[in-house]
């Protein structure tokens, strides 16, 4: 089932480092992920993260799933926050140390994606982000808007 929406949560708050008015701020991210171990859910996301002033990197604090479907929030859970994202040139972000609780284990690490903007990060299901996990890897994709 899906197992990685919290990689998903962890680039939509990196998104929001590209955006310098919201530096030094909380911001709420919310959106859609689909998420793939061994079967496909679709989650919707909320995560909170703070802006550095310099407006290059985030910290994501927090943040939860819910249905979607019936697997998000109850087997489907973010986990292991703060997570860190970094811009790391025009419309890529690293994010590191995302983790998250699936159906069937878990998955933890960090990814690189392109596809952010001034307002969300897209995440196209012919390029999914993927985490190393138990007992497979977890791919995602979907539209985190800031």
């Amino acid at each position: 089932m899906l197992k990685h929406g919290l990689a998903l949560t962890v680039l939509a708050l990196a998104g929001v480092a590209a955006v310098p008015d919201r530096a030094d701020a909380q911001v709420v991210v919310t959106g859609t992920l689909h998420m793939r171990q061994t079967t496909d859910v679709a989650c919707s996301v909320t995560l909170y993260a703070i802006v550095a002033p310099s407006g290059a990197t985030a910290v994501v604090t927090g943040g939860s799933f819910s249905a979607g479907n019936w697997q998000c929030g109850w087997l489907v859970t973010p986990s292991g926050f703060p997570w860190n994202a970094t811009i790391t040139g025009p419309g890529t972000i690293n994010v590191s140390g995302v983790s998250a609780t699936t159906i069937l284990g878990s998955c933890s690490g960090s990814f690189t994606s392109n596809g952010l903007t001034s307002s969300s990060l897209v995440i196209p299901s012919t390029a999914p982000a993927t985490l190393p996990g138990t007992p497979n890897a977890c791919t995602f994709w979907g539209t985190l808007n800031f």
